[in-house]
């Protein structure tokens, strides 16, 4: 039973399954954040997104197990929680928030130093998470300077 739904959590309700998984689990994660601040608020995201962060951090190694690859292309988790990180420098704005959408999938196809570390050379739920999380990291830098300097 927490196989399937670990299952289901880590490919975003089988987001992962589908072609280009890691640009629609992104584009999944921005709408999903644009409706939990619609309706709720930006601290209720920010809590979502530490639940997900520290339940990914504990739980992914053991659904891996079921996988013949050490990141799977249906694990997308990854892909939300890096895309969430510039999100929660948006504000709501929707210039931002397709702004971050676009510079966070360059980054993450492109995995610039130390992503591309991450990516290659370490095992498990860090390397699988790590480089999305380098990704959102260097997104929200760019959000920060078009917020503070444009």
């Amino acid at each position: 039973m927490l196989d399937k739904l670990n299952y289901t959590i880590f490919t975003l309700m089988n987001i992962g399954k589908l072609p280009a998984s890691g640009t629609i689990a992104s584009l999944f994660t921005v709408f999903f954040y644009y409706l939990v601040i619609y309706f709720f608020s930006q601290i209720i995201f920010f809590s979502i997104f530490l639940i997900v962060v520290t339940y990914s951090f504990f739980f992914l190694k053991k659904i891996l197990k079921i996988f013949n690859n050490k990141d799977p292309k249906e694990i997308v988790i990854d892909e939300f929680i890096g895309q969430s990180i510039p999100l929660l420098m948006c504000d709501g704005n929707i210039t931002l928030i397709i702004i971050s959408f676009l510079v966070f999938r360059i980054f993450d196809i492109f995995k610039i130093f130390p992503a591309n570390i991450f990516d290659k050379k370490i095992d498990g739920p860090i390397g699988i998470i790590g480089d999305d999380i380098i990704a959102g990291l260097y997104t929200l830098l760019i959000i920060y300077f078009i917020k503070t300097y444009i």
